[in-house]
């Protein structure tokens, strides 16, 4: 049976002889919603740059459906990870559907302009951009240019997609647009998602009660289990820095949710 799913071992990282990442190792299963949270400089965006191949030079293994990543032609590792940066640029001098359509390079040989071109129409579908594909990005607002990275993922036809800080800059309305995604994706393509954030709600209802959430600090996980985990004010203290309390919605069901707990001088 073939491997499936990403699997890190031993992972270890140095930059300028500064230790960024140390020793990490897990294994996020096919079709998981992962989350990793902590502070800004934890070395969350680095890890997942590891794991899509922009940065090497680590220690330890990092294995994709059963591959070993180092060494993997850069096409080929394509094939099975995307990853949608933190931000996006607004000088890139395409139209959506003509970015859409370079995200299926990967595949150049081996699909077909029919199978591409459904794979894209597909892609837009999902995230409600075919409304605007002959426009360019530049003339989009940050929130319509973070569908289309999202897009742009869906559209590479990978098993993991790997996200840093997906809604970073968006308003509200974007905010649940972006998460509505990130849900649909995953539920009807299996797609593995590895998502990098800092706030804490947004892991813990990504992850629902099936996922994992994974805490990092100083480049190293200090803790990992089930987003029901997260509920827990000391362990939010020790990786955050700060006192946290948690609220209770008045609705039927009472949802949970964690905020930074100001401290009066």
């Amino acid at each position: 049976m073939k491997d499936s799913g990403i699997k890190i071992s031993g992972l270890s990282l140095k930059l300028n002889g500064k230790r960024i990442l140390s020793d990490i190792s897990f294994k996020v299963e096919q079709g998981e919603f992962f989350c990793v949270i902590g502070r800004n400089g934890a070395g969350k965006s680095t890890l997942l740059k590891c794991i899509c191949g922009i940065m090497g030079g680590y220690e330890g293994e990092i294995n994709i459906r059963g591959r070993r990543s180092a060494g993997m032609p850069a096409r080929d590792r394509s094939r099975l990870v995307a990853y949608v940066p933190q931000g996006s640029r607004s000088d890139v001098p395409y139209t959506v559907r003509d970015f859409l359509e370079l995200s299926r390079y990967p595949w150049r040989g081996v699909s077909s302009k029919t199978n591409d071109a459904r794979e894209v129409a597909e892609a837009m579908d999902m995230t409600g951009t075919a409304a605007f594909a002959d426009r360019r990005l530049s003339s989009l607002s940050g929130g319509e240019r973070q569908k289309v990275m999202i897009a742009s993922a869906i559209a590479q036809g990978t098993d993991a997609i790997l996200m840093d800080e997906p809604t970073t800059y968006l308003d509200y309305a974007h905010q649940m647009e972006t998460m509505d995604m990130m849900t649909r994706v995953n539920s009807l393509r299996g797609v593995s998602m590895i998502i990098v954030t800092h706030d804490i709600n947004l892991a813990a209802e990504l992850s629902g009660a099936s996922g994992t959430v994974a805490a990092m600090s100083a480049g190293r996980i200090e803790w990992m289990g089930p987003p029901s985990g997260l509920f827990d004010a000391d362990r939010l203290n020790g990786i955050f820095g700060v006192p946290f309390r948690r609220y209770r919605a008045d609705t039927p069901g009472g949802r949970q949710i964690l905020a930074p707990e100001r401290t009066v001088l």
